[in-house]
């Protein structure tokens, strides 16, 4: 598998559990949305791109801000972008374009833009070439800013991921196949993996021709009301949820009860509280 097929897989699976990563996942990223959007501070007037915006949630929050502009919103999942537009839609928000498109490859003029964000929405596999087509279609005084993961996932995300690997089955239909594929070569790739190391991800964008660039980290906390809630949330991502449908019975029992093990040291009354740290990046053509 090459990084254009893990990429089709990758997009596929998240096309595929929109509905559900809407749901699930979402509204636990409202905060880390909300940092990006007082970083890059949206006027009146502006014309914003969201790379990667997946169900939309960025985009509808910068879109009220920059009336009678707006956002065009692009994202290579089909299934995400239809549950974005209903969002939009629900919300009464009209100035949104929702468009399918590869971030690697933006089909728009260059110079037009006003400023572009992403959260957790750049691609893993070509980010080099996104930073390139983001320069390109921002105006010289144009600003980019995104949010990423770090290499290392953080406690609770760690644990699932372990237990997941262990637990899983050892005869994957084939659709689970070409996911594993998928993600051990997102998770092994050098430059995929570089994605999370805030040295490199400004290297990367020095050399796409921003001159003006920074690097902070922020910690958000988070907390879910039992581990089944946790599961949850991981399983809205598309090959979570292959590997936990896909697990034996037996699998599964010893899956969930060697997790709650694991997650003991996070676990209050409240339920289970972890932090999320997440690199932010502001960047300038001048």
């Amino acid at each position: 598998m090459n990084a254009n097929e893990a990429t089709l897989v990758w997009v596929d699976e998240y096309s595929r559990m929109a509905e559900a990563y809407d749901k699930n996942v979402a509204p636990r990223f409202e905060p880390i949305a909300q940092e990006v959007v007082r970083l890059v501070d949206p006027k009146p007037g502006e014309l914003f791109l969201d790379v990667g915006t997946g169900t939309g949630l960025l985009a509808c929050q910068i879109a009220p801000r920059v009336l009678p502009q707006g956002v065009v919103a692009i994202d290579l999942a089909d299934g995400a972008i239809s549950v974005a537009s209903y969002r939009a839609g629900n919300a009464g928000i009209r100035n949104i374009r929702f468009e399918m498109l590869d971030s690697r490859n933006i089909v728009y003029h260059g110079k037009l833009f006003d400023a572009a964000v992403s959260n957790l929405g750049i691609p893993a596999l070509g980010y080099d070439r996104v930073f390139q087509e983001v320069h390109r279609v921002l105006k010289p005084s144009g600003r980019f800013v995104f949010s990423e993961w770090p290499t290392d996932p953080n406690p609770s995300f760690a644990a699932l991921r372990e237990l997941l690997e262990k637990h899983g089955t050892r005869s994957p239909s084939k659709d689970l196949a070409l996911v594993r594929e998928a993600v051990r070569l997102v998770r092994t790739d050098p430059e995929a993996k570089a994605l999370g190391d805030p040295r490199a991800v400004l290297k990367a964008l020095g050399v796409a021709g921003f001159e003006k660039r920074d690097a902070t980290t922020k910690t958000f906390p988070v907390r879910f009301t039992s581990v089944a809630e946790l599961v949850v949330f991981a399983g809205s991502y598309g090959w979570y949820e292959r590997e936990l449908r896909e697990m034996t019975i037996e699998s599964r029992k010893t899956f969930d009860e060697e997790l709650a093990i694991r997650l003991k040291p996070l676990t209050t009354s409240a339920g289970i509280e972890d932090t999320w740290t997440l690199n932010l990046f502001v960047a300038r053509s001048e």
